[in-house]
């Protein structure tokens, strides 16, 4: 996956960018080695514990079939709202909530780029940054119509912080929307069944109650779900996030030895105090809700996918 490529080319070099993507990519390369086709279909423990109602034989099919129409645009979260048409719809707290912490990462990347490189020429210039441009079309996404679209090569200052900004938001914050909620959803098997033991209805079939109860994956099958979508969805003992909240003992972004400099922590800083502003409209919203929703809240928020 590119966000690996994006490290490795970072760490070789000790490149100028490494500090702007903060913990994001450190622990995707563990994750990206698990799904490995060559990994993960000839070890099945691996299926077992992630796709356990898949067959091995058919996981690949699944993951070809799902990402036939990936592209670059998939990342970039503003234009996904605009795709499917949700700008208006009210209490879409999901929309809302990621809207906000792109804008407040995008506005971070570009403080830290625009301190890095004074020009546009610049960027061009840099031939190990346009070298991971490529190292992501190449080996992240090799067999991709296009590369998935992924540019080759970025020539401006903004071109970089929006491909920046899409690689921290998806791999924490979409994450994070996508990840820590899959409980809720899997311990009611009819909402979300991880198999059928029935084939799919065909057209024009009456779809009849008996017909969903027949349809429903065994109780085993059922446990095994809740099982792993229960563990998928704990955060990790190491976690940082956004925002610190000592009283569930989560550490924040901000830490001792950070190793930038004054101006870079700066931007860190004021990255920091606007999540905490952002927290604090999170928590008013929630007064008086009977369902409150706080998944996106910079302090549930990690700063990256672990494994």
């Amino acid at each position: 996956m590119p966000h690996t490529n994006l490290r490795l080319s970072c760490e070789r070099s000790v490149h100028r960018t490494q500090n702007i993507i903060l913990q994001v990519p450190s622990n995707v390369s563990g994750i990206n080695f698990l799904l490995e086709p060559s990994h993960f279909l000839s070890h099945p423990p691996n299926a077992s514990l992630l796709l356990p109602v898949l067959c091995v034989d058919t996981t690949a099919l699944v993951f070809n079939n799902y990402y036939k129409q990936f592209s670059y645009e998939d990342l970039l979260l503003p234009n996904d709202v605009k795709k499917r048409g949700v700008e208006d719809i009210p209490e879409y707290l999901y929309r809302d909530d990621t809207l906000c912490h792109w804008e407040i990462i995008k506005e971070y990347v570009s403080e830290m780029i625009h301190l890095i490189y004074p020009s546009d020429e610049d960027i061009v210039k840099d031939t190990e940054l346009q070298n991971v441009f490529n190292e992501v079309v190449d080996f992240g996404f090799r067999g991709y119509e296009n590369g998935a679209d992924f540019p080759r090569e970025v020539s401006t200052r903004e071109g970089v912080v929006e491909y920046l900004t899409a690689v921290i938001v998806n791999i924490s914050v979409f994450h994070t929307a996508v990840n820590f909620q899959t409980f809720t959803s899997y311990t009611f098997p009819p909402s979300v069944p991880t198999c059928l033991t029935l084939p799919p209805p065909t057209q024009d079939q009456e779809i009849t109650m008996d017909l969903i109860l027949k349809c429903l994956p065994v109780l085993e099958i059922t446990f095994i779900s809740m099982n792993i979508s229960f563990n998928l969805g704990q955060f990790s003992p190491i976690e940082r996030f956004y925002l610190e909240d000592p009283a569930e003992n989560k550490l924040g972004v901000l830490g001792e030895n950070m190793a930038v400099a004054p101006e870079q922590e700066a931007c860190i800083r004021r990255m920091a105090e606007k999540m905490r502003g952002f927290k604090e409209k999170i928590d008013a919203r929630n007064v008086g809700r009977y369902l409150k929703y706080d998944v996106l809240s910079p302090v549930n928020t990690p700063l990256t996918t672990q494994t």
